[in-house]
């Protein structure tokens, strides 16, 4: 009849659906961010996130062709944010605002690369594997770069805590891991898939296909575990942790005189005739110290003066310091001092003073985004002076770097020097590694966060690096923990946490460069540039395509 339409019962069964099935989409969201999050929280529980992606992946299979194109944006947020929440809840105890806003960005650029991710494989008809490979690693090695970069939720970081399982991150580091933990939940989705609608035996294929992909690289570790030598000499150690909480004692400025006696107390205990290298943790010194005439600061002078007791030793530990500039040589982030009319940059630094050398100062470059560093200050510069209070300091610290490692006099040794926030960052870290024979030393101060998920996953963070680059990684913090780990990233020793406490021992010394050392993110670099690439490519189908 005219003027009467008939409708599809079978579209009307799926508007019906539509409307009433959100509390089982939020429901797949909440479990994938659950998922996701417990790693973080309970490190022990890392094989969670092999599994963790499998609801999330379901519920962009059932909403990627619906009307509305936001909706797989949608629950990915909410399943991101409770991620994020659950991996860094903990940055709240140094400054709440500021955690929220970490969170909160890190959920939303989570977010759109997902969303990226269906958007492409709807548009150019593809199955998850590819996309979701390229678009993700490639969003996670763009997050190490840029300066929002916050890559404690990267995938392959949930294994920190299962060492003997990852010792082919010497080749691939910790993007390796990613793509295996994506891989895995591939395949487990498959899994589910085929349990629901395939016969008996596609059943067995695809549970068969699961633990192969899991299997593989867990005996390859094992293998490579097994072969691992430590290096061929060993030279005496001291290690310094002073234990003072940073929000009531480290940086009152009345205290600090007191504390550097206690700690040269304790090292004079410590040290010996045969103690080649003294390490202290991060910001030790407080007073600013000139780099081009260290020699100028009181605190300086001492080091120097407790050296000579001990004529073969090495001192390392952090300070701050600077440089200053002239009015022509200001950069975005620096400082001006009114009551000595000059321009300056200041740095987070490790300082290593070499036995009757000149002492050589190591930049933080990968600085805490809004706390040591305001983003994207180099084009507003006006925003430096916004950063939030850490460690003592308000302003921006400057990430300019000098030099990427220390040496001996006779360049016999090189020793990796990491600062806190960038033993997160693996390729960077990698990077740097000299080849001579050396270690790995990273200073820290994890007191900021109390006890709390995030000074345990900080410290297993150190020992990914130590299995990358292949090094003995000291490890000396403020407040806990500091430790001695071999190059497999096995703990050799280690303080208690919130302990006043010391470390002697033996650091054994390797040489040469692994494959990661010398070829970096590679995976990540493949994956961000076909990323793009297919990223492109299907913005020109879905503009162009129907034409």
């Amino acid at each position: 009849m005219h003027g009467i339409s008939t409708l599809n019962p079978l579209d009307n069964r799926q508007h019906t659906a539509g409307r009433g099935d959100g509390s089982k989409n939020l429901c797949f969201a909440l479990i994938s961010g659950l998922l996701l999050g417990l790693p973080w929280v309970f490190p022990p529980l890392w094989f969670l996130i092999f599994i963790a992606w499998i609801p999330l992946l379901r519920l962009e299979e059932m909403l990627r062709h619906r009307a509305n194109p936001y909706l797989v944006f949608n629950y990915a947020l909410v399943s991101f944010l409770l991620w994020n929440l659950l991996g860094t809840w903990w940055v709240s105890r140094t400054h709440l605002v500021g955690a929220m806003l970490i969170m909160l960005a890190n959920a939303l650029v989570q977010a759109l690369f997902f969303w990226l991710v269906s958007r492409v494989r709807t548009v150019l008809s593809l199955s998850l594997l590819l996309p979701f490979v390229l678009i993700w690693m490639g969003y996670e090695h763009f997050h190490e770069l840029w300066d929002l970069a916050w890559p404690w939720l990267n995938l392959g970081n949930a294994l920190a805590t299962a060492p003997g399982i990852i010792q082919w991150y010497e080749y691939t580091g910790a993007r390796g891991g990613t793509l295996w933990i994506i891989l895995v939940n591939l395949a487990g989705l498959q899994f589910y898939t085929t349990c629901r609608h395939g016969a008996t035996g596609s059943r067995i294929l695809a549970g068969a296909g699961v633990l192969l992909i899991f299997l593989v690289p867990v005996c390859l570790s094992w293998n490579i575990f097994e072969n691992v030598c430590e290096g061929e000499e060993s030279l005496p150690f001291a290690l310094v942790q002073p234990n003072l909480d940073p929000y009531t004692e480290k940086f009152a400025p009345e205290k600090q005189a007191r504390h550097l006696d206690a700690f040269f107390r304790t090292a004079d205990a410590l040290c010996d005739a045969q103690t080649r290298f003294l390490f202290g943790p991060e910001t030790l010194i407080l007073q600013q110290m000139d780099e081009n005439d260290p020699g100028s600061s009181p605190h300086f002078r001492r080091l120097q003066n407790f050296q000579k007791k001990y004529p073969q030793l090495n001192i390392l530990l952090g300070v701050h310091s600077f440089e200053k500039l002239g009015r022509e040589d200001r950069v975005p982030g620096s400082r001006y001092d009114r009551q000595k009319d000059f321009f300056y940059e200041a740095f987070n630094s490790a300082l290593f003073l070499p036995p009757g050398s000149a002492a050589q100062f190591y930049h933080k470059t990968k600085l805490v985004p809004l706390f040591e560093r305001m983003p994207f200050v180099q084009y507003l510069s006006f925003l430096g002076k916004y950063s939030l209070e850490l460690g003592g300091y308000t302003g921006t610290y400057s990430n300019r770097e000098a030099r990427s490692a220390f040496e001996t006099p006779d360049a016999s040794m090189g020793i990796l020097p990491i600062v806190c926030f960038e033993s997160i960052f693996g390729p960077y870290c990698a990077r740097n590694l000299p080849g001579q024979k050396g270690f790995i030393c990273m200073i820290t101060n994890d007191g900021w966060w109390k006890n709390t998920p995030g000074y345990q996953h900080h410290f297993n963070f150190s020992r990914m690096r130590a299995i990358e680059c292949r090094r003995t990684f000291i490890r000396a913090a403020n407040n806990g923990i500091s430790a001695l780990i071999d190059a497999r990233g096995m703990v050799i020793a280690r303080t208690p946490w919130w302990q006043e406490a010391t470390l002697k021992g033996e650091i054994p010394l390797r040489k040469g460069l692994t494959f990661f050392s010398r070829h970096g993110d590679f995976l990540g670099r493949i994956a961000l540039f076909s990323g793009i690439f297919l990223c492109l490519y299907a913005g020109i189908r879905n503009r162009f395509g129907s034409k």
